[in-house]
């Protein structure tokens, strides 16, 4: 089991609520910051499989396998659950798709995009507009 106290920033805590849905086994995070941005990634990450707990700014996450959600992933307008799950997605053996609210579909996404298609993800805006919905699938073959 790996402890962490997590500083009270939804940036911060955002990442190592992914950080902790990726690492294999328990791991426990306090004085997490519990906003509307994480609890998307919250949501997120427990439709990906992760099988997470709460407990005051306590949380409980255990983790090591992503699963293929069942449905698109709604992100709100959550900028940093939006860009952190498609960058750990397309690591990922297969398809997902993330959405947002009506202003993260105003919001660019594109240069995200193109890097993860540089190195081998299919990643690409559903409206052809550089913003979401994006689809996400993976595995990333690596460059430069």
């Amino acid at each position: 089991m790996i402890e962490v106290a997590v500083p009270g920033s939804k940036s911060i805590t955002n990442r190592a609520f992914l950080l902790a849905a990726l690492a294999r086994g328990r791991s426990v995070l306090k004085n997490a910051l519990l906003s509307d941005d994480t609890q998307r990634m919250i949501q997120a990450l427990r439709a990906l499989g992760a099988r997470i707990s709460l407990r005051g700014t306590t949380i409980t996450i255990n983790g090591g396998t992503l699963h293929v959600p069942k449905k698109r992933i709604l992100c709100g307008n959550s900028g940093t659950t939006m860009r952190f799950l498609a960058a750990a997605l397309a690591t990922q053996p297969f398809t997902s798709t993330l959405d947002g609210d009506k202003r993260m579909r105003e919001r660019p996404i594109g240069d995200l995009l193109a890097a993860l298609t540089s190195l081998g993800a299919s990643a690409h805006a559903l409206r052809g507009n550089g913003a979401p919905p994006i689809q996400i699938c993976g595995p990333l073959k690596g460059g430069h």
